[in-house]
């Protein structure tokens, strides 16, 4: 037994879908912005590690024998070349990586934007040129269908 669907909520209501305005007359108000931002998220993953490191760099210098018992006394090795070069190399992949994916989806949201205009410029050619047999007959109309046709597809072109 399926429970019956319920009709869907609109997004509205919740607050998720709604339009972002932005202010274009100070382009720093964006910035400050928490509603639609995605520091608040980056916050969470980026700020933990920084204040165990803190925690960790102050119980070394307050327990020292506490450190020791623990093993945790070496943390000097933590500034050692070798750690910051591996850890600054994971972060250049990992950045490379997401920075060649983000440029690979936008050439291809670019690629089929400009496909998709070429669809519309064609079909937009056919009717016109479909439309040239009732020109002798009903010129009035298929001028201002056509004018119509061109002002739509300029439209949906953003021109």
């Amino acid at each position: 037994y399926l429970p019956s669907p319920t009709p869907p909520v609109a997004h509205r209501d919740r607050g998720v879908a709604a339009m972002i305005e932005y202010d274009e007359d100070w382009p720093f108000a964006t910035l400050k912005r928490l509603r639609g931002s995605v520091i608040p998220r980056a916050v969470l993953y980026a700020v933990p590690a920084p204040i165990l490191a803190m925690i960790l760099l102050w119980c070394k210098d307050v327990f020292p024998d506490a450190m020791a018992a623990l093993q945790l006394d070496q943390l000097d090795d933590l500034r050692a070349s070798y750690m910051y070069s591996a850890s600054t190399m994971a972060i250049f992949f990992l950045v490379t990586f997401r920075t060649q994916q983000a440029l690979g989806r936008f050439w291809e949201g670019t690629s089929l934007l400009h496909q998709m205009r070429g669809e519309w410029f064609d079909s937009v050619s056919c009717l016109i040129t479909f439309s040239r047999s009732a020109l002798e007959e009903k010129a009035e109309e298929v001028t201002e269908f056509r004018h119509t046709l061109v002002r739509l597809m300029s439209l949906c072109h953003g021109s």
